[in-house]
């Protein structure tokens, strides 16, 4: 069985199942990076400033003048 074959059959299966085996796959990659720790720390920071009020999202055309400031 191919790879693309497996991953066909377990899109078949109930999202419980599918569940089970996301969490088993990401479970046998190990501990993530320092570097992947940190970003997701950041990410989870800036949305609870969102959440808060402290902080807003900004819609593609207010990042593209941004960057473009930058």
């Amino acid at each position: 069985m191919t790879s693309k074959q497996l991953l066909q059959s377990v899109l078949e299966m109930p999202s419980i199942d599918r569940a089970e085996i996301a969490s088993a796959l990401i479970d046998s990659l190990g501990e993530a990076p320092e570097d992947d720790i940190t970003l997701i720390d950041e990410a989870l920071q800036r949305d609870q400033a969102v959440e808060e009020g402290k902080a807003r999202y900004l819609d593609e055309a207010e990042f593209r003048r941004g960057i473009r400031r930058e």
